[in-house]
């Protein structure tokens, strides 16, 4: 019995490593694209003309529109399904006939522009778009291939070296005058770069093949998959325009700057939280097959999971949120100014809508995804409606209005991941606690550095790279001296799901 418990210790430990591991290398990679990402923004703001900004946030609307149409749901299929047969090559194929179609319509839009309406400079901006296209469906399957075997740090690795080499192609067009075609050229070098690199890693060229059954399962599954996107896509996308066509572009530049900002931040959380979910409650879905709906053991995963998300990532939007002033003046300068509180504003949204990570891998291995679809699109309308409705009164009352629809959104996750995920939201609640004490300190120290800062001599940089610095300190102090004296966060909540 001590041999099989100590087997089963050392096998706890060291899946926990892996995890750990796993986490640590996505976290990098997210922060890597995000840095990169928000460099090239930043290069772009200093280089381009607000006309070419609203012209390329256009044209990047409508093929983001393709892309979710292209990509329909493959990566996701791959995650859920087995990987036996030939089913891998099927899914292939059918990303890559995606590809082909999504190019040749972007390409024909191309040249109705170019030739018919004499916009050659957005029809060529269109071109580019369109050849990115080609690689992006295939790539998105690769990448679902290598989150449903765990090796995140591989996907991570080629991630981080294709958005390098996408950001040095994107700012060295901009410098060199190339304008917003230097931004697609560095989309279409990322792109082209991963792809390549995930088919010498997975050492894996698919034979081209489908069959009619296979094609049925397959858009089935898509379907919920895509209209969840597209849902989503309507509600994104709904700020910036809303906001410029009541108040007008500087408001709507004000706008999509801070949802750029924090999106930057959202995307380093979000993207590592999504893949680790569907690497975690995979195993609880594996472990409790034969029960029909949502097993206990995959309950008690997203309960763990969604606690130890929520402790990570509130510090860091209520850290965005204290700190936003400051860190729109490093960054885009004074004159970006009146964009602070709307980060702020979208920053407090951002942490209601963390605990919706989980729920689209939750629901998809407890089979109840169709459950979505609906959820997403009363959000979405919530979500539109109030923008439309406080829109006329200001910008800041319009990102107010988005901080009451993730507050509903909040709620309908909560909702959904209980009736159909089996996840107990009393003992999440509960485990937030020693988090939500431990933020308040650390809102208490920024404070206090910000009032010291402001009466001494300390430039803007020094001032906002100490208060992230004792912040942080003091977030993971508090957190220990309470686990030290209460008890820790994560054991509390395993022994309660035991």
């Amino acid at each position: 019995m001590w041999l099989t418990r100590r087997t089963e210790a050392l096998r706890t430990g060291s899946i926990l490593r892996s995890l750990l591991g796993n986490a640590m290398w996505s976290l990098w990679a997210k922060v890597v694209v995000q840095f990169t990402q928000l460099a090239t923004f930043i290069v772009a703001a200093r280089t381009l003309e607000s006309a070419e900004f609203g012209l390329f946030a256009y044209v990047a609307a409508i093929v983001a529109l393709l892309v979710i149409l292209a990509e329909g749901g493959w990566s996701e299929f791959v995650m859920k399904t087995h990987h036996d047969g030939d089913r891998l090559d099927q899914i292939a194929t059918v990303a890559i006939v995606s590809g082909v179609t999504a190019m040749a319509t972007g390409l024909c839009v191309a040249l109705v522009l170019g030739l018919y309406f004499q916009l050659t400079h957005v029809g060529l901006l269109v071109a580019m778009f369109s050849i990115w296209l080609l690689p992006t469906p295939f790539g998105s399957v690769c990448e679902g291939v290598f989150i449903a075997d765990g090796r995140l740090r591989d996907l991570s690795m080629i991630k981080i070296v294709a958005e390098l080499c996408g950001t040095a192609v994107a700012i060295l067009g901009l410098l060199h005058g190339l304008n917003i075609f230097a931004l697609v050229a560095g989309r279409l070098a990322s792109q082209v770069v991963s792809v390549i690199a995930y088919a010498l890693v997975l050492r894996w060229l698919p034979k081209l093949g489908v069959r009619s059954r296979f094609l049925r399962e397959l858009f089935e599954f898509s379907r919920h998959i895509v209209s969840n996107r597209l849902i989503v896509f309507l509600r994104s996308y709904s700020g910036t325009l809303v906001v410029g066509s009541v108040l007008g572009l500087t408001e709507a530049g004000y706008y999509r700057a801070a949802e750029r900002i924090v999106s930057a931040f959202s995307e380093v959380v979000g993207e590592p939280a999504r893949q680790l979910a569907w690497v975690v409650l995979r195993k609880g879905a594996v472990s409790g097959s034969n029960s029909r709906g949502a097993s206990p053991e995959i309950g008690a995963k997203a309960t763990t999971f969604v606690v130890v998300l929520m402790a990570i990532s509130a510090p860091i939007y209520i850290g965005l949120a204290l700190m936003s002033g400051m860190l729109i003046h490093l960054a885009l300068g004074d004159g970006w100014a009146p964009a602070a509180i709307l980060v702020s504003l979208l920053s407090v949204k951002q942490i209601l809508l963390v605990p919706g990570y989980v729920t689209e891998p939750l629901l998809s291995l407890t089979g109840t995804i169709r459950k979505m679809p609906a959820a997403i699109l009363v959000n979405s309308l919530v979500s539109v409606g109030l923008i439309v409705a406080l829109s006329p009164f200001g910008m800041v009352a319009a990102a107010a209005g988005q901080c009451a629809a993730a507050l509903f959104s909040f709620a309908v996750s909560a909702w959904l991941q209980s009736l159909y995920g089996a996840v107990n939201w009393s003992r999440i609640l509960r485990g937030c606690a020693h988090p939500a004490v431990a933020v308040i300190a650390m809102a208490l120290t920024i404070f206090l550095l910000g009032d010291v800062a402001g009466q001494s001599v300390m430039n803007g940089f020094t001032t906002t790279f100490l208060q992230v610095l004792a912040g942080g300190i003091v977030y993971i102090g508090t957190l220990a001296v309470l686990h030290k004296v209460a008890g820790g966060l994560l054991p509390v909540t395993i022994k309660e799901q035991g």
